[in-house]
């Protein structure tokens, strides 16, 4: 499989999990509101629960998103380098 599609395809799978994850977590959030009117303590500890959890889920699937990114435009700097390994200070330094 081409690396560049094999990239694209983790950045599909994490957008779909991000949908999935904005359906269900404002559910589970009126969940732990109908919770704090039958117990406020319980109630607050599940809401803020839910909301580090979706604080979360988001931020490292954005992370990860941005890092395949990276990839992709790494590959695309390749082949305008035709082909050729980039050159970086750190690079050179180690090639002698």
């Amino acid at each position: 499989m081409d690396r560049r599609a094999e990239l694209l395809g983790y950045i599909e799978r994490t957008n779909r999990l991000q949908r999935k994850l904005a359906l269900v977590l404002p559910v589970l959030g009126a969940g732990a509101i109908a919770l704090m009117v039958w117990n406020g303590t319980v109630g607050g500890f599940a809401l803020f629960i839910v909301g580090l959890v979706a604080l979360c889920s988001f931020w490292i699937t954005a992370a990860h998103n941005a890092a395949h990114r990276e990839k992709l435009e790494e590959l695309r700097r390749v082949e305008r380098n035709d082909g050729k390994p980039l050159t970086t200070a750190h690079r050179r330094w180690h090639s002698r």
